[in-house]
């Protein structure tokens, strides 16, 4: 009876002893499932923020171009957070692209949740360190109040918070060569003694095995190569090349044309009286487009628009000089009647001094190729673009539809050099440098990064 007696005793001191030992644990478990759970909101939060805030600045960058911006219109900065509007259903600016993706990740502004915003054109975003050439920046808070379940039990506490911050901003562009052809063998291609050293990179999009290539002793000597495809040429390039990057967008897709159909003509079919003359153009829309023949050309500050017929030079008999200068190459409809688009076609051996606007709508662009140009496999609408060793082509040469070929040193002497392109061809010396100091804002090749 009394060994009876002691073996319950035992036992109730065992279920005292695992009882009591039970609480604490159940409350360990409980505090490992809550800060689990806070974990994974924290996650959540994380990829809503960076999703916004790249959505934006990739909304903004295809929507907008230049080298720097001005807060205004649909460029919004906003200096202290604000609220994204939770009833958006469509994008009316980049900032609500950003806030229509944290929404998609299931975070609006509510009792429980916060998505604020702010934006600048400021060089440094203020929550970032080590980057002071951005052109805009955005950054997304989201903020989720997160219950607590077993831990309230110890702390008290019934709810947490997790917030995750993300910074966006357009940047200057590593590369000044973008070849935007997603197909194209040869889509760089360096023939013969040919030369292309860039002081920058260089982007193509084309998904050839061949879409970098050389032949004979052609050579090419690039900061980077970010290619999609593959390359073909004669000696490994150095550094090694980046290839099956991802397709580059067109990073002057938000660049505005400079006029539209119909074109009233200020001249029709330019060119000078007879020969050896020196001549001064003004801006102003040219029906029929520029012949310089042989004769020296001086192009006051401003746009050109070339109405059919391009821009055609002869040999070392022609001179063409102008700064601050942009050309528009377009076609259609005019007062005069309508014209057929010409590619721009200035001769191996013409003296070339072109630098462009460095400042306006068009800072940076010197030669802008109507984007509706019509092409074919045969490059009947190719430009070419020559020049003899002192020629200068100091801005951005921007041909989506066709391709471009640079010879007799064209590029070499100018402090930068851009292409945006379909393809490139290079036949002899061309050299492209880097220094956008005359540019507020630095190069107008812009990439968005993730900065925070």
């Amino acid at each position: 009876m009394r060994m009876r007696d002691h073996s319950r005793k035992q036992s109730g001191q065992a279920l005292l002893m695992v009882t009591l030992a039970a609480i604490p644990m159940f409350a360990m478990v409980g505090l490992v499932v809550d800060l689990g759970y806070m974990q994974y909101m924290k996650k959540s939060t994380q990829a809503a923020a960076d999703a916004a805030a790249l959505a934006a600045a990739i909304a903004f960058h295809s929507s907008t171009s230049g080298s720097s911006f001005s807060c205004g219109g649909s460029i919004v900065c906003q200096s202290t957070p604000q609220y994204c509007d939770p009833s958006i259903t469509t994008a009316s600016n980049a900032i609500d692209s950003g806030c229509l993706y944290a929404k998609q990740n299931g975070f609006v502004h509510s009792d429980s949740q916060d998505v604020t915003y702010t934006a600048g054109v400021s060089a440094s975003p203020p929550t970032t360190v080590g980057l002071s050439s951005a052109s805009y920046w955005v950054t997304f808070r989201v903020t989720q109040v997160v219950p607590q379940l077993f831990s309230a039990v110890i702390s008290g506490q019934t709810s947490g918070m997790v917030t995750s911050r993300a910074t966006a901003a357009l940047v200057g562009s590593q590369d000044c060569i973008y070849l935007l052809n997603k197909a194209a063998a040869g889509a760089l291609s360096v023939g013969g003694t040919a030369s292309l050293t860039s002081d920058c990179g260089l982007y193509v999009d084309s998904n050839n095995s061949s879409a970098v290539g050389t032949n004979g002793g052609g050579t090419i000597s690039a900061s980077e190569y970010d290619i999609v495809g593959g390359v073909n040429t004669h000696y490994a390039l150095t550094p090694s090349p980046n290839t099956g990057a991802p397709v580059a967008p067109d990073p002057l897709a938000g660049l505005s044309a400079p006029a539209s159909a119909p074109y009233h003509c200020d001249y029709k079919n330019f060119k000078a009286n007879g020969n050896h003359n020196t001549v001064t153009l003004s801006p102003g829309v040219y029906c029929g487009g520029i012949n310089v023949g042989n004769n020296a050309y001086n192009f006051q500050p401003g746009t050109y628009i070339l109405v059919g017929g391009g821009l055609t030079t002869q040999d070392s008999n022609s001179s063409i000089t102008g700064s601050g200068v942009t050309f528009y190459n377009t076609f259609g409809d005019t007062n005069k009647g309508t014209y057929s688009y010409s590619p721009i076609d200035i001769n191996a051996n013409s003296v070339v001094n072109l630098s462009a606007p460095t400042s306006g709508t068009y800072t940076g662009i010197l030669f802008f190729d109507d984007r509706s140009a019509p092409t074919d496999n045969k490059c009947t609408y190719c430009d070419n673009y020559g020049g003899g060793s002192t020629a200068v082509y100091q801005g951005t040469i921007y041909d989506k539809n066709n391709g471009i070929t640079m010879y007799g040193n064209s590029a070499v002497n100018a402090a930068y050099t851009m292409v945006v392109a379909d393809t490139l061809n290079l036949i002899g010396t061309s050299g492209f440098n880097n220094n956008y100091s005359s540019l507020t804002g630095g190069s107008l090749l812009k990439q968005v990064a993730l900065v925070e």
